[in-house]
């Protein structure tokens, strides 16, 4: 066994953890991922899914019809690849995840031909493929904390708070590619760590190996790989002063990134024609010289870097519409209280915390001149909200054992803004995304001065009662109602029993998580 630490007597040995505690946990998060599932695919995913299905089917990604005519060069008509055909701009990693659920939902087609097809493969991806991944999340948030040697009943509480009061919640609902990709970043995180406190070579393949599924998700997440990269080099450096050793970790840590990363680039050479070629950079190529967009208005020639970067920075961080300090609430207290706590943190947590600072200035930078920084509809900033939820994970932690130590008034507010966290999460998951607004192109600044969840509070209370709002006409005449984003509400048939079954669900997901918080 490679023996890495010249320190690591110092270290208080890692606990095997507690399985009662994991199992808690688990049933627990995987009763609040059900209750909050909406069992259908919409959005981006739904295209994503459409990729995946035209896979094993045969189909085209796209098929167009001979009268079909884009209204903009903004729509999605995809691109021209190999062989003439077209095929969609993304990724293939979350349709590659999504791919035995979609199989296994038109084989119960077969067995239920009375059930209609797209609605049984959405439901069987749902909750088959997507309720799991979910689960995962929050149990790889659990092992890393128990890596930064939180105690076992601090880091449950932790998991299940990260979960409920931030927006992991909203995009465990939504299942666009964040949760994926902030699954796997955190086995990266972890196991590098467990490499390196653990002294096992296996965990550094493991961790890049996790990275290079980050990237067959989303390509542009290389920003992930660098900081994940950053922090195993540094706690290598903290750790260790053995060169060579520390050369063989990060050697086994690039051979493990390699197969999946280079999957996805051969699936895009297959489908493009060119091992570097990604789907969006090809999209940016053919949206000027497509024929099928002739007599269109062309886009700005530096499209889709059209704003000053001044607007997509302060967006990010301060827009009504879409600031991490305002979507996740526990954000700006618990950096306040990790700086406040920063002497007493270990390294390897002290580390970390500047690999997620950076993370989240790289992927502000990243954006900030974008025409779609903000993510569209999406819940928050949709593209910054992964390095928030990482940057969360330890501080939670801090703030969950802050809270069991602190009396008076302190314990009162900290409990105030817990409570606040969660009811902004829980409002989020009500109605779909697009309830207060859908994609926006060219968008007027002020778009974003509007108060999103203020909006989501209105659209909540005119469904609850008419006059709560003199808009409530207006946005029930708008079809309000069909936008709720719960599961009972997205099937015809036996919709009585299924609110019975989810109601169930909910009633005890509420009562084990109380009872879990309030034990001793």
């Amino acid at each position: 066994m490679l023996q890495l630490a010249s320190r690591a007597s110092r270290d208080r040995p890692l606990k095997k953890a507690d399985m009662k505690t994991v199992i808690k946990i688990s049933l627990i998060a995987l009763l609040w991922i059900i209750a909050v599932s909406p069992g259908t695919i919409y959005g981006d995913t739904l295209i994503r899914l459409e990729m995946a299905h035209a896979w094993w089917t045969g189909r085209e990604e796209v098929t167009l019809t001979l009268n079909n005519k884009p209204k903009s060069r903004l729509d999605s008509p995809g691109v021209s690849g190999v062989g003439g055909k077209r095929y969609t701009t993304y990724d293939a990693g979350q349709s590659l995840l999504m791919l035995p659920g979609d199989w296994l939902g038109s084989q119960l087609h077969r067995l239920l031909p009375q059930q209609n097809e797209n609605f049984l493969r959405r439901l069987v991806v749902s909750l088959v493929i997507f309720i799991p991944l979910n689960l995962a999340v929050v149990l790889a948030c659990f092992w890393l904390l128990r890596l930064f040697n939180f105690e076992e009943r601090i880091a449950g509480l932790a998991s299940l708070t990260w979960l409920l009061g931030t927006t992991v919640l909203a995009y465990a609902q939504n299942p666009q590619q964040n949760n994926q990709i902030l699954l796997f970043v955190i086995i990266g995180y972890a196991a590098a760590l467990a490499c390196v406190r653990h002294g096992k070579l296996h965990f550094a393949f493991l961790s890049g190996l996790a990275l290079g599924a980050v990237i067959l998700i989303r390509s542009s997440s290389v920003i992930h790989v660098l900081t994940v990269f950053l922090f195993l080099v540094g706690c290598l450096v903290y750790q260790n002063r053995d060169k060579l050793k520390s050369m063989q970790v990060a050697g086994l840590w690039i051979i493990g990134l390699l197969p999946l990363s280079m999957l996805g680039r051969v699936i895009d050479y297959l489908r493009f024609g060119s091992f570097w070629t990604t789907g969006q950079s090809l999209w940016a190529k053919q949206v000027k010289t497509d024929p099928i967009f002739a007599g269109l208005p062309q886009l700005p020639d530096n499209y889709p870097f059209i704003n000053p970067p001044q607007f997509g920075i302060w967006g990010v961080l301060f827009s009504p519409a879409k600031s991490i300090f305002i979507y996740d609430p526990l954000l700006l207290p618990c950096l306040l209280l990790g700086a406040f706590l920063w002497k007493k943190l270990s390294p390897y947590m002290q580390w970390y915390l500047l690999c997620g600072i950076f993370n989240l200035a790289l992927h502000i930078a990243l954006t900030s001149k974008l025409d779609f920084w903000h993510g569209d509809a999406g819940w928050g900033a949709r593209y910054h909200v992964t390095s928030v939820h990482l940057l969360l994970i330890p501080l939670i932690a801090l703030f969950v054992k802050r809270l069991s130590s602190v009396k008076g008034l302190s314990r009162w507010l900290m409990r105030g803004l817990l409570i606040l966290a969660i009811m902004m999460q829980m409002t989020s998951v009500v109605l779909r995304p697009v309830a207060e607004g859908n994609q926006i192109y060219f968008a007027n600044p002020q778009s974003f001065l509007e108060f999103r969840w203020g909006e989501r509070i209105t659209n909540i209370g005119c469904l609850i009662d008419r006059s709560f709002s003199p808009e409530c006409p207006s946005k029930l005449n708008s079809n309000l109602s069909n936008k709720l984003s719960l599961l009972p509400f997205n099937f015809t048939r036996g919709r009585n029993f299924i609110f019975i079954v989810w109601g169930s669900i909910l009633i005890v997901a509420i009562a084990s998580t109380m009872r879990f918080y309030f034990q001793g």
